[in-house]
């Protein structure tokens, strides 16, 4: 039975006002009044019994309250209250409506609800909040349309974000910025690998993500399934009570799971092993057991779902489902080679008969695997509306990014700029989110934080690069009465950093040369300085004239190779005068030191069993002294404990011993924690100084003189290890799936392990290079859809979307001077922007964009 303190009143079944009991004057006085509901049973001789408890607690004025029906003893004071008739007959006339409004109440409810439903009281906690992530789901190539069940559930169940975009085409810096609600430029995670889950990135963004904030909030947090890519299963990042997180990247079979801190294995088992079932499985246990422990907390539940990601792992009872799919051939689709764009694009052509047949196959097995997620998203809804918390829940489904199968030559991937990786699925539903709407506003992935923060009524963090979407979804379901929202028309897109080796810098930057594409080479070689020959040392660049007519940017770095050995030999030869002369002493003086610096200290851990070889030391007439010296050693040993700091010993079996009032008190441990701290910043400063005095030798060395009897010796060891590394190389060199500054892929029979299996053979194709680095502005308002793009190498690309949704033609050459300069000055500030106020700024105040305002949508 529950006992609450107000009266809800849009409950079917009818309260039972009941009273306390005045002492003082032995009358009942109702002066506080409350509810109690019960289980109403399903007959009326249940009513009877259920009632007796408390049947003479119902409301009788003017008389003590008695419990006429729970013990004979009291049979003399119930035949006394019920002497006066008319009392009487109130009372009689009560308990029979009573009882015949429960049982038809009860019969009602049996037909429009199933057996098993509980009520809850809902609209006086705070919601739950569900948010789905899939892995390379894509937009523009119809995945969505084979997931039914989450589009009935979602789309018209809830609100529909057509324009929902992500700011970094790829897993982890996208998968970084839905944490933290920030540009890649803010939590500098730049690829899947730099910085993915590192230790900087623990210690400066993973205490900061939506899930601490909504834990501290005294929400029930949970994590299932993909975290990041370079997760390596050692922790449990912070905000999750609940913590169950795949090691490193996606798989459906043969995974490791980190469970609250303990890694467990998993097969190749369907029933067992799965790993969306599995996600949805643990989910579901997670959400029962949070409301029977903690049934007063909101629950915070995120499903990262591996699908429709590679090894593309079909269940087997979606193996044959897609057979004739093609809904991934775009007008873009085999179009290659693109001169008009940047460098891979350029270089990659017309896809072979075996790649289009495996575009085709893989489509086809992405979306079977995206049916296993349908069902997920299907069974934890269901499990929702049968605890009565879907109302009360904001669900919130997307991707990290989008995928490409075939388009403009590139086999599959993503990391592109263009629609078809950038757009991703987005669908809201839950409380005040109006069933069946639109929102045309432009939603990003950096918005997911703060919005799942509002959802909690939780104030969103100023240094929050996105913005709330939950007002756009509260003027869609007041729409008659709804104020004016002005929002975001333009957002950036970026992948990798500048990095210090190529040819951009502060001072050598587009904005300095406002010119189109074609030029750039042009107007860089307009300097005095890169027309003079490599001779000087800091000169990396240098223009040249091919034969015909074309200025080409040329790297001065074969020049320093061959001005380094030109300074060597003319070192040499101003030395040639001077006698070279070798002894055998001075052949064993230097070995005796080769000696010396390599393997002593290697001997002093060993046991000298038999007399060593006799090297003479200068001053050693016998040529001993130093295996003398490595036998003392070894008779007189260091100390087995090692000192490391003031408080902490390195033992002989390399382990590490402090002492007890480290682990009793917690301000010391914080203190020499800090002094240990400074003495690693202190050793770091330190060590990179020795590294450039290191650096510094090395380029004053002088010419060694080196006898014949050992070069020969010398010089057969190093031909042979030369050999060795050319052979490595050529074998890497001759690899049919490995191409200088391409990234590559190569594809077999035993690739897929899970029907439909492929039958067609080896094959390799190539993705992306390495310079494919890039910072693009992509524009969406009432008279401009554009799509401008600026790559590290200096390429530019804009493509007006409005007449061409593919970016098939790269219209860069038709900007003027003046509008390329605003489309810089305006990517350049999105790319130093830093929180909200700074990166959701509009274009209403930009001179070229003045007929478009800032659109303001509701």
């Amino acid at each position: 039975m529950v006992y609450t303190n107000d009266y809800p009143g849009r409950y079917s079944l009818p309260p039972v006002l009941l009273g306390k009991q005045s002492m003082q004057q032995n009358s009942f006085i109702p002066s506080t009044l409350f509810v109690k509901l019960v289980h109403y049973p399903r007959s009326s001789a249940q009513v009877w019994e259920n009632l007796g408890p408390f049947s003479s607690r119902i409301l009788m004025p003017g008389f003590v309250q008695h419990r006429c029906f729970s013990t004979p003893r009291l049979f003399s004071d119930c035949k006394m209250a019920m002497s006066f008739p008319w009392c009487s007959f109130l009372f009689w006339t009560i308990l029979w409506l009573f009882i015949c409004g429960s049982v038809l109440t009860v019969s009602a409810r049996d037909q429009h609800k199933p057996q098993r439903s509980v009520l809850r009281r809902t609209h006086l906690r705070r919601p739950n909040v569900l948010l789905v992530l899939t892995d390379d789901q894509d937009v523009e190539l119809g995945s969505m349309y084979a997931m039914k069940k989450t589009r009935q559930l979602m789309e018209e169940g809830g609100a529909h974000f057509p324009n929902a975009f992500v700011t970094t085409p790829i897993c982890c810096p996208s998968r970084s910025s839905i944490l933290t609600g920030k540009y890649t430029h803010n939590h500098n995670v730049y690829t899947n690998n730099e910085n993915c889950s590192s230790r900087a990135w623990q210690a400066m963004h993973e205490s900061q993500t939506f899930a601490v904030h909504m834990q501290n909030a005294g929400y029930s947090t949970g994590f299932f399934g993909k975290y990041l890519n370079e997760y390596n299963g050692n922790y449990v990042p912070q905000g999750w009570r609940h913590w169950l997180g795949q090691v490193k990247n996606a798989r459906f079979y043969n995974y490791t799971l980190n469970r609250n801190g303990m890694r467990e294995q998993h097969g190749f088992d369907y029933s067992k092993d799965y790993l969306t079932d599995l996600i949805t499985n643990e989910s579901i246990d997670f959400f029962r057991h949070s409301r029977r422990v903690y049934p007063t907390q909101p629950i915070l539940m995120v499903l990262s779902h591996a699908a429709p990601h590679g090894p593309e792992d079909v269940a087997p009872q979606y193996s044959t489902h897609f057979s004739n799919i093609s809904s991934h051939i775009t007008p873009s689709y085999n179009k290659a080679p693109n001169q008009d764009k940047h460098w891979i694009l350029r270089h990659v052509g017309l896809m072979l008969p075996i790649h289009m047949d495996f575009t085709n196959a893989l489509h086809r097995r992405r979306l079977q695997t995206l049916l296993s997620v349908d069902d997920s998203v299907y069974r934890i809804c269901r499990e929702l509306e049968r605890a009565g918390e879907l109302e009360n829940t904001y669900v919130v489904y997307t991707s990290d990014h989008g995928y490409h199968l075939g388009q403009f030559g590139l086999v599959k991937g993503k990391s592109m700029p263009y629609e078809f990786d950038i757009r991703v699925p987005l669908y809201v539903r839950g409380p005040g989110v109006l069933p069946g709407s639109v929102v045309p506003q432009i939603a990003l992935n950096i918005d997911l934080a703060p919005t799942l923060l509002d959802m909690a009524g939780l104030d969103v963090p100023s240094d929050m690069d996105g913005r709330s979407l939950l007002s756009l979804l509260k003027s869609q379901a007041h729409r008659g009465d709804r104020k004016m929202i002005i929002w975001r028309d333009s957002f950036l897109v970026e992948k990798g950093r500048l990095r210090k080796k190529y040819l951009e810098s502060k001072s050598e930057t587009l904005a300095t040369h406002p010119v189109p594409s074609m030029t750039l080479q042009q107007a860089i070689c307009l300097r005095g300085k890169h027309w003079r020959p490599c001779v000087r040392r800091d000169q990396q660049w240098h223009c040249k004239t091919s034969p015909t007519g074309r200025v080409q940017l040329h790297r001065c770095i074969d020049f320093q190779k061959s001005g380094h050995s030109q300074r060597r030999a003319r070192r040499a030869v101003e030395r040639g005068s001077r006698c070279c002369s070798c002894s055998q002493e001075d052949d064993q003086m230097r070995m005796a030191h080769r000696f010396r610096m390599t393997r002593s200290l290697r001997l002093l851990d060993r046991d000298i069993g038999s007399e060593g070889p006799s090297f003479a030391e200068e001053g050693s007439g016998d040529g001993s002294f130093l295996m003398a010296a490595a036998v003392r050693s070894v008779q007189y040993r260091v100390p087995t404990v090692t000192q490391l700091t003031s408080r902490c010993s390195l033992l002989e079996n390399k382990t590490i011993t402090c002492d007890g009032q480290l682990h009793s008190s917690l301000d010391r441990w914080r203190n020499h924690k800090k002094q240990l701290d400074e003495q690693i910043k202190m050793l770091n400063q330190r060590l990179e100084i020795l590294q450039r005095v290191r650096g510094h030798l090395k380029r004053i060395k002088p010419e060694e003189c080196i006898c014949r009897e050992r070069s020969s010796v010398h010089r057969k060891g190093r031909r042979k290890h030369r050999r060795k590394e050319q052979r490595g190389r050529r074998s890497k060199k001759d690899s049919p799936c490995r191409s200088p500054g391409v990234v590559c892929f190569s594809h077999d029979n035993d690739h897929w392990r899970t029907p439909p299996y492929w039958t067609h053979g080896n094959f390799c194709a190539c993705t992306t290079s390495v310079n494919n680095t890039y910072w693009c502005l992509r524009t969406i308002n009432e008279t401009h859809n554009i799509l401008f793009c600026k790559f590290i190498t200096g390429f530019i690309e804009y493509f007006d979307l409005n007449s061409d949704p593919y970016q098939l033609q790269n219209v860069a050459a038709t900007l003027t001077r003046a509008a390329l300069n605003e489309l810089l000055s305006r990517l350049a500030q999105l790319r130093r922007c830093r929180g909200q106020r700074e990166c959701d700024s509009s274009w209403k105040h930009r001179p070229h964009m003045r007929k478009s305002r800032s659109r303001r949508m509701t």
